[in-house]
């Protein structure tokens, strides 16, 4: 797998999650070539941290659970 396929790899998987793409960087981290493994390994935990800051922002919070209301 060439570096150009590795970056537009990357940018899919951290911009939009692609789970394709995040597979593909798996299999290039899994390479022998230490420069592609630094890269895609940096571009898959960007992805991972983005991927549960968007899941913090989805999950309801106590005060929307409570329709807003803290108390009674």
């Amino acid at each position: 797998m060439d570096s150009n396929y590795a970056s537009l790899c990357g940018v899919m998987w951290c911009r939009f999650g692609q789970q394709d793409a995040g597979q593909a960087l798996l299999r290039v981290a899994d390479s022998g070539d230490p420069d592609m493994q630094a890269m895609t390994w940096a571009m898959f935990v960007k992805g991972l941290r983005r991927l549960r800051e968007l899941e913090k922002r989805m999950q309801p919070s106590a005060r929307t659970s409570l329709g807003g209301e803290l108390c009674g």
